[in-house]
């Protein structure tokens, strides 16, 4: 058996915190995966991000960590339709968090629901074109117990015939 896990990340950019905390995301997933391989288990991690020059980042963390395989660093093709969505949901999301520290009504504009979907939505389909046979688990245990955007098995065995 296998495990492969995920995690996608809708940033725009490395701005501020953004990018110590897209380094961190990206050493969890390291770290489960080094410690399920040190169990002689297989595992896999795959990290989807939207924009290439995020992708060269989390590539050479892979690089300076080295843990090159076990981490695929992933970037969604986005259409121009689906990137105005989340840029504007970002920006949404931004001023509703003004408004909150001001007190005015923030009514649902902190939500990232929406592009959070698209880019898991993404994630899963990439992994299953990565890791084909794959079962996404959606109950029990994880790994290092937390709650991955995907977390699939796949089966040793392969078939013929």
């Amino acid at each position: 058996m296998k495990h492969v896990l995920g995690m996608a990340k809708r940033l725009l950019d490395l701005r501020g915190a953004k990018a110590p905390k897209l380094e961190l995301d990206f050493l969890r997933l390291a770290v489960a995966v080094s410690k399920l391989r040190r169990k002689r288990e297989k595992a896999q991690g795959y990290l989807l991000v939207l924009k290439p020059e995020i992708e060269n980042r989390a590539k050479a963390w892979a690089r300076k960590y080295g843990v090159r395989d076990a981490v695929t660093v992933l970037r969604a093709r986005l259409s121009a339709k689906e990137l105005a969505m989340i840029e504007g949901e970002v920006k949404r999301n931004k001023d509703g968090m003004v408004d909150g520290t001001r007190g005015l009504a923030v009514r649902g504009r902190s939500s990232a629901v929406e592009g959070g979907r698209l880019c898991e939505a993404r994630l899963a389909r990439s992994i299953r074109n990565h890791e084909p046979g794959v079962v996404r688990v959606r109950m029990g245990r994880r790994p290092l117990g937390i709650r991955w955007d995907y977390y699939g098995v796949r089966s040793s065995v392969r078939r013929t015939g």
